[in-house]
């Protein structure tokens, strides 16, 4: 075998410890295999943890002709035990600071010398596929279990020039084109999708919508829940990236989604590069740095990394917007995004008012501007309006899903268990006798902290635990898991008390699965592969802020509501991540309401709000503390 290049990272992954992958390549940049070991657990000598990690990968490659690696994450100790030549790159630095030159770790060869200089020409380059490459490497299902075992081995190895069996072989094929891209110029093709080979065949929807998006540098894309948002997206960059026509994308989404991304890109994309940018200020920073074709990150990302000049000084092809309800507000995050250079805004949302007009205005002065200084700024009046009925492309479920088999959705309004009843009278009485004795202080805060504990109540006894809804949907989940059918039930609450937690530890026979927002992101695409999958897993429980974003859970048919959100449209969203394309039965959601209780006062007053919004707005969503007036939210405890 000819001489051999190893481009090694060591970066630590939480629990797991230290883990460090090597790419070797020719000196031509050939990629030929790509392993991982990992060092678990964490030690003091930072030094030996990194010397065993790294010897182990290293171990019997003697036709070596160097080391590329990074100055932080070797250390002096480590790579002077090394029996092969290592070249040191600097760190990435903030803007501003000095950077400092490459150098040598140790006494150079000859044939490293000779290497170097091949490599050298092409050394921005390569540092750049290579971090790609860990990082799909590291987000992969399978290499990311396998660095969480104990001990120092090397947990996953590929020859990357052949083609591996089973799913390893998707990521030997990805590494590959990332390491060795093809070098064929890109050939225009026709703008019509169906010309184009796909996973799946587009529906004629979205197929209008892929048109769209393709003839409009503008476009807010409101359908609504279930109809393939992203799908339409992605087919679009695919398109246009088949006709030389697509720079860098960057798609900014909520961090719960960005995997999924990441694998219907792969899915309905494959041409395309990708990568997340999370992590360290460090490590974010080399991944701006990637020159990927897709790049992925979260709006806290956004908002944190604007100042870089690798972000704020860049000139994006297309920024995507996904779930843009996010930047209604204009606050620090919705500026952040609003600031990004870019030639086509594409704003994706199935609720694009959720309470005023104002948060329609938010989103679309980012969809109708590019980014330069100063910003857009829309009021609400003729101006709005006509902006709107232009750049708003939105179809409904029932317009163009008529397959699609029907949502059953029921009430239950249940008595309270004996115990839980005592409480909750107690609790309502010493709430009002405390309002009024606030006098003229009295504030909206105050209420909707009294409701706050109410509700709680009405899931579960504070003291004994007693639940009348845990009763009942843990009934109905092992009536549904006898006949092989999966349940998904959503609470806004996450605690042990009252919530995700106490509805896990009442349904522990049944092994349900937990997604809420302490998952660490990670692990959230596990926890979805496994309920969609194992059959041992009857039932998944989320909390309403984590499980109601795109998520797609069509193997189960059942959804139960364990409490009411004060936004029926959020409500809506939870259930559409079951009722939606692909689902081939009839979906049943239930919605529980405690009788003679806060829960359903407030009911009756959403009801009246959202018949009257149905009258003015397709997809009007309610918050309380914002839609409700002082007067009717005192109100509901007759003061």
């Amino acid at each position: 075998m000819a001489s051999s290049v190893v481009w090694l990272r060591v970066e630590t992954s939480g629990a797991a410890g230290e883990r460090a992958a090597l790419f070797e390549t020719g000196i031509d940049g050939e990629p030929r295999q790509f392993a991982v070991a990992t060092a678990a657990g964490r030690r003091s000598d930072i030094s030996s943890r990194d010397r065993d990690v790294v010897n182990t990968l290293l171990e019997g490659r003697a036709d070596l002709a160097l080391v590329v690696a990074r100055a932080g994450e070797l250390t002096r100790p480590c790579t002077a035990t090394l029996e092969v030549p290592v070249w040191l790159l600097p760190d990435p630095v903030a803007v501003g600071d000095t950077e400092q030159a490459p150098f040598w770790a140790n006494r150079p060869t000859a044939a490293a010398r000779a290497a170097l200089r091949e490599l050298q020409a092409r050394q921005e380059e390569m540092l750049a596929r290579v971090a790609l490459a860990m990082s799909t490497a590291f987000d992969d299902r399978i290499v990311r279990a396998a660095t969480e075992l104990s001990g120092f081995a090397v947990s996953f190895a590929l020859r990357l020039a052949t083609t591996p069996e089973g799913e390893s072989a998707d990521l030997a094929s990805r590494l590959h084109q990332i390491l060795c891209p093809p070098r064929t110029e890109r050939v225009p093709m026709e703008t019509d999708p169906g010309l184009l080979s796909w996973p799946a065949p587009l529906m004629p929807f979205q197929r209008e919508g892929v048109r769209v998006l393709l003839g409009m540098a503008r476009v807010l894309l409101a359908d609504d829940m279930g109809l393939g948002k992203t799908i339409q997206t992605i087919a679009a960059l695919r398109i246009r990236n088949s006709r030389g026509e697509l720079g860098p994308v960057l798609v900014v989404a909520p961090s719960s989604v960005l995997d999924q991304w990441r694998r219907e890109l792969a899915k309905w994309a494959p041409e395309l590069t990708a990568i997340v940018v999370r992590g360290s200020a460090s490590d974010r920073l080399w991944k701006w740095r990637a020159g990927t074709d897709v790049t992925l990150t979260s709006y806290g990302i956004v908002r944190q990394d604007v100042w870089r000049v690798e972000v704020a000084g860049r000139h994006w092809d297309t920024v995507v917007a996904d779930e843009a309800q996010r930047i209604k507000n204009r606050v620090e995050t919705s500026d952040a995004v609003k600031r990004l250079r870019r030639a086509r805004s594409w704003a994706l949302t199935g609720t694009p008012i959720e309470n005023r007009e104002d948060e329609l205005a938010s989103i679309l002065e980012f969809v109708d501007h590019d980014g330069t200084l100063p910003l857009k700024r829309l009021g609400v009046g003729p101006e709005l309006f006509e902006r709107h009925l232009a750049l708003q492309l939105r179809r409904r479920r029932q317009d163009v899903l008529r397959e699609l088999p029907p949502k059953i959705v029921s009430t239950r309004r249940i008595e309270l268990m004996p115990r839980q009843r005592a409480s909750y009278d107690r609790a309502e009485r010493e709430g009002i006798v405390y309002l009024k004795s606030l006098g003229a202080e009295v504030t909206i805060v105050h209420v909707l902290e009294l409701i706050t504990r109410l509700k709680q109540i009405c899931n579960a006894d504070p003291k004994m635990g007693d639940s009348c809804k845990i009763e009942d949907i843990a009934r109905r989940v092992s009536e549904t898991a006898a006949r092989d059918h999966k349940a998904v039930i959503f609470s806004q609450y996450t605690s042990a008390t009252a919530g995700v937690r106490l509805i896990e530890r009442r349904l522990a026979e049944f092994r349900p699965l937990v997604l809420t927002g302490d998952t660490p992101v990670p692990e959230r695409s596990a926890v979805i592969d496994a309920f969609r999958t194992r059959v041992e897993h009857p039932a998944l429980i989320a909390s309403l802020g984590v499980g109601g974003v795109g998520l797609n859970l069509q193997e189960a048919s059942y959804v139960f509501h364990l409490d009411r959100w004060w936004n029926p449209a959020v409500e809506r969203q939870a259930e559409d991540r079951v009722h939606r394309i692909g689902q081939k039965a009839k979906v049943h959601v239930v919605k529980y309401t405690c009788a003679d209780t806060i829960e359903q006062r407030i009911e009756t007053i959403l009801e009246d709000k959202q018949a009257l919004f149905d009258e003015l707005i397709d997809d009007v969503t309610l918050d309380l503390a914002a839609r409700l007036s002082r007067e009717e939210l005192l109100g509901l405890f007759g003061l």
